[in-house]
């Protein structure tokens, strides 16, 4: 997609789109397979340009964007007539939160309910498991390789409250004591958290880990479209 964003880059050039005004957005498209993402400043110009410039890209390669599962997503736009900037663009506006790959984007920190998805995910494998007719070991292998992967994709970019980790870590305890969703204390034979015991990660410092990955690559490759943005 390189020449898509080639194109967004002359028009900016030329004069044909506004610049943003924040240095630390560098790109105006993101796109991963046939999700697309484009930054536009809200001016009625700037979305017919875009227009345009989709236009010729699809004539070109073949590639049509296909407006009926088009959105757009307005950030601090209150004030604004949208209907009329995107008058162009026959598609409709919603409001954040959106769905962008697979990750709840917002303008600003994650609710309970943003988060909630991803608990209800860990939690339905549950009950296909028959966690009750495994013995210990298969239980532990389970918790492991699932119950504390599902989340790895989300915690590459969000921070976990603790509130959440507290959640997904009662499922995980309740599954491998007693292949229930729930288990009191006394059934506990292991402080993972505090023992590193039998191999079951701590959440809250491996989502730190990952986490830390986004600082790794600003030092090693400063070329990075996000470098520059500020990460938490």
């Amino acid at each position: 997609m390189e020449p898509l964003q080639r194109l967004f880059e002359l028009a900016t050039r030329d004069g044909d789109l506004t610049p943003f005004t924040r240095s630390s957005a560098k790109l105006r498209l993101s796109l991963y397979a046939d999700d697309a993402a484009i930054f536009l400043n809200p001016t009625k110009e700037d979305v017919q340009e875009t227009m345009h410039i989709l236009s010729c890209f699809g004539t070109a390669s073949g590639l049509l964007t296909n407006i009926n599962k088009s959105a757009v997503y307005p950030i601090c736009c209150d004030s604004l007539n949208l209907g009329d900037i995107v008058e162009s663009f026959q598609c409709p506006i919603k409001t954040f939160p959106c769905t962008y790959l697979g990750l709840p984007l917002h303008t600003r920190a994650l609710r309970r309910m943003d988060v909630q998805p991803l608990l209800d995910k860990v939690a339905a494998r549950l009950p296909a498991w028959k966690g009750k007719f495994l013995n210990r070991a298969g239980r532990l292998a389970l918790v492991n390789s699932v119950l504390s992967s599902i989340q790895t994709y989300f915690l590459t970019v969000f921070q976990l409250q603790k509130w959440a980790i507290k959640q997904l870590d009662k499922v995980r305890r309740g599954f491998l004591w007693k292949g229930t969703d729930s288990v009191n204390g006394g059934n506990c034979l292991v402080q993972w958290k505090k023992l590193g015991g039998l191999g079951v990660c701590d959440l809250e410092r491996f989502s730190r880990a990952l986490r830390l990955r986004w600082l790794w690559f600003d030092w090693k490759e400063p070329d990075r479209p996000w470098v520059g943005s500020v990460l938490r």
